[in-house]
């Protein structure tokens, strides 16, 4: 009789166990994560390279602190940040060398944890080196072809294009956002971002996304001008 008991009392608690949902350690399933990202083909891409690359870069030179790259184009480097030294990366290489192409980097005024917004700063070089090739976003085919990018900070993760400027650094000031005061501050600035992007996406970040901004000379435009890409996070299930 008790081991009839003992068994009923188990098949219950084991019945209530099994509808108790599963703990996340506070992440949200759908912010986890993947190890398989997708291209615009919907081709799975795995991380695992982009993860190898920053390793081997990291073991060059501590100041490195992700990797980028964009499948499909020239953009396919280490990320360094110096903020004891802003600019230092403007003109030096990995090595620390003085190079004039320098080596992408992060402002210095960005944090990994807590900026809404990731500023990456990298030359226009002919030939498409460095962020040169960046400017072929100019065109709504090549954006509609080349749409995601990969990021390898504290996390792999995927990113897509939501946005393409070409602006006076003086009249549009996008260098300087960095933290947004509150929602209304950050959605003020997605809206002037979409209000200038030379097409429309149909893609708007949300409040809490951390956006990804990319940064380079627009030399045929002037000197004062720049051509950015903005992108936000995909979040995976």
């Amino acid at each position: 009789m008790r081991k009839t008991i003992k068994v009923i009392v188990f098949l219950t608690l084991f019945g209530v166990l099994m509808l108790i949902p599963p703990r996340t350690g506070g992440v949200a399933p759908s912010h986890k994560a993947s190890s398989r990202f997708r291209n615009e083909n919907n081709n799975e891409i795995s991380n695992e390279s982009i993860k190898k690359k920053k390793l081997e870069n990291k073991e060059k030179n501590d100041d490195v602190i992700g990797y980028l790259t964009i499948p499909g184009t020239s953009v396919d480097y280490p990320i360094m940040q110096t903020k004891d030294n802003p600019d230092f990366y403007l003109d030096h290489d990995i090595n620390k060398k003085y190079d004039f192409k320098g080596t992408p980097y992060l402002s210095a005024y960005c944090d990994m944890e807590k900026s809404d917004n990731l500023i990456i700063y990298g030359h226009n070089i002919n030939g498409g080196r460095m962020f040169g090739e960046l400017l072929k976003y100019k065109q709504k085919t090549f954006y509609d072809n080349h749409k995601y990018l990969y990021f390898d900070a504290k996390q792999e993760q995927q990113y897509e294009i939501f946005a393409v400027i070409s602006v006076d650094v003086n009249a549009f000031t996008y260098w300087k956002f960095v933290m947004a005061i509150d929602e209304a501050d950050f959605n003020k600035f997605v809206s002037k971002v979409k209000a200038n992007s030379l097409y429309e996406t149909e893609i708007t970040p949300e409040y809490g996304e951390q956006l990804l901004t990319l940064s380079t000379c627009d030399n045929g435009r002037g000197k004062d001008y720049r051509f950015v890409v903005f992108a936000k996070p995909i979040l995976n299930n």
